[in-house]
């Protein structure tokens, strides 16, 4: 490796390895998601799974789905371009993240404007199975909803700028502002605004972010060059394959929610919160994700095939040898962990009895989702854009498909299973199509090993509910479950615990 790429690889004092920033990004999205904790125990306080709360989350929907959609597939492409970039001109790559940020910037105005001339219309096509009333709710919010994808779309590409440079640490740290925000104005706002006060929450903490961002981001930014760079074009060229392909989670949460507004009310909310609280439980399996495909890149364009099959090895296992155990608590205690957290207020046992049947739907997607993302990066940063392109009308199809088969005898748990069914499916294709160029990052051996030891631990406490009291079930089960976690993710912990205390005592 050049003296140059060496320079790159370490980017001065700020910069971290994936390892500290997965250690630095994992403490404070701790933080922030106990914040969120306090959020959704709030909301469903207030709000319990009303038809009003499944209209706001309806509206924030195509907000949502298409600022993924736009950015996704960018974001994905942009750390290779930009990386390759930074090895042969520095100053250059300035110029071309300001180039991205001011095309963008005028694709999400666009996104905006449309949301708010014709909300009414966008609504009936994600959720064509509400009432007039709910569907004129919904409406409403969207306009109100119309500023934020120039927020959230901002927020991503600048978010994006700081991890491709290492800057993990104030990545994180901006992260923490939304709930900081959003909290008091849900709790405070709830009695002038009712559920509308998640809508202004959700506007008022994301800008905050996009300031930081934008405060740390800066440096890396140049807006005086050409408006589109041939790196701009290209960046577009590879990027648009991967803008569906990097969103089919998206997609086909969208798909689901159309699905069950024609549920009765509360569906939608319900697959809402058990998303949420799905994201809390496996933030450090996805942050490992996050932060390796930063080293995986740099390794494609440095063209070190050895390393970034290595990087990938180690990836999904380090996020697997937390996901599985958790995964396995999940599917057991699902019921009593969200009557714990959420069962209070307008938040009832109906309420509980229907998030638990979608978390249990869910709870695979703990599992698949970093040997996904991991092969998914490997094909981003190796641009082989044909091969991410056809997973996605297959993945797309296959969710409707299950959808609709599903939902009539498991109505929401159904629609729920049916995502958990197509990652999947989707994920097999990806290992194969990886497996093609060579690379063969998945320990298939000692997964399935893990997953065998996890099933007995879950069966195991399952049949134990029988025979224990409740209060001794759920502490003898949570003891069983935490052992496994800790025996599963000993090095995993051995190594955080060993680079806190070195980051310790550097201080």
């Amino acid at each position: 490796m050049t003296n140059k790429s060496k320079d790159f690889m370490t980017n001065g004092k700020i910069a971290q390895s994936v390892a500290a920033g997965t250690i630095v990004i994992t403490f404070l999205t701790l933080i922030s998601k106990s914040l969120g904790f306090v959020r959704e125990i709030i909301i469903a306080n207030l709000f319990g799974t009303s038809w009003r709360l499944d209209a706001v989350f309806i509206a924030l929907t195509p907000v949502t789905t298409t600022i993924g959609i736009a950015t996704g597939g960018i974001i994905a492409i942009f750390f290779p371009i930009y990386h390759g970039l930074k090895l042969k001109d520095p100053e250059r790559t300035k110029i071309y993240a300001g180039s991205l940020l001011k095309l963008y910037s005028i694709i999400f105005i666009s996104l905006g404007v449309v949301f708010l001339i014709f909300p009414d219309i966008i609504i009936k096509l994600f959720a064509p199975g509400f009432s007039d009333e709910v569907l004129h709710y919904a409406a409403r919010k969207l306009r109100y909803l119309s500023i934020l994808p120039l927020i959230n779309g901002s927020q991503a590409l600048l978010g994006a700028l700081l991890r491709a440079e290492r800057y993990f640490f104030q990545y994180g740290i901006a992260q923490l502002i939304f709930n900081f925000v959003a909290i008091p104005v849900i709790y405070f706002g709830a009695a002038y605004l009712s559920e509308a006060s998640y809508v202004l929450a959700m506007i008022l903490g994301n800008f905050l972010v996009v300031l930081l961002y934008l405060r740390y981001a800066r440096k890396f930014a140049s807006f005086r060059g050409k408006f589109i760079l041939p790196e701009t074009a290209q960046t577009f060229k590879y990027a648009f394959p991967f803008m569906l392909s990097a969103s089919l989670s998206t997609i086909n949460i969208v798909v689901d929610k159309m699905f069950v507004s024609m549920l009765p009310a509360g569906r939608v909310s319900s697959l809402q919160y058990s998303t949420t609280l799905l994201g809390i439980i496996s933030t450090v399996v996805s942050i490992f994700a996050m932060t390796s495909y930063t080293e995986l890149s740099e390794k494609v364009a440095a063209m070190d095939l050895k390393g970034a099959q290595e990087r990938m090895r180690k990836t999904v296992t380090s996020s697997l040898n937390i996901a599985i155990p958790l995964t396995a608590w999940v599917v057991v205690m699902a019921e009593y962990l969200i009557r714990i957290i959420f069962q209070r207020g307008a938040f009832s046992e109906e309420s509980t009895m229907l998030v638990s049947a979608a978390l249990l739907g869910y709870s695979a997607l703990l599992i698949l989702r970093p040997i996904s993302t991991v092969s998914s990066n490997f094909l981003t940063s190796s641009k082989k854009v044909k091969w991410v392109f056809y997973v996605v009308p297959v993945s797309i199809t296959a969710n409707a498909f299950f959808d609709w088969i599903l939902i009539k005898p498991f109505s929401h748990a159904g629609v729920a299973a049916s995502t958990s069914l197509v990652l999947f499916i989707s994920t097999v294709i990806r290992i194969n199509i990886v497996k093609h160029f060579g690379v063969k990052f998945l320990p298939l051996s000692k997964v399935m090993k893990q997953i065998g030891v996890a099933i007995s631990v879950a069966i195991m406490v399952f049949f134990l509910k029988n025979v224990l009291g409740p209060i001794t079930w759920v502490l003898i089960g949570n003891t069983a479950f935490l052992a496994l976690f800790v025996f599963m993710a000993r090095d995993e912990l051995r190594t955080s615990f060993s680079k806190i205390k070195a980051f310790l005592k550097r201080k």
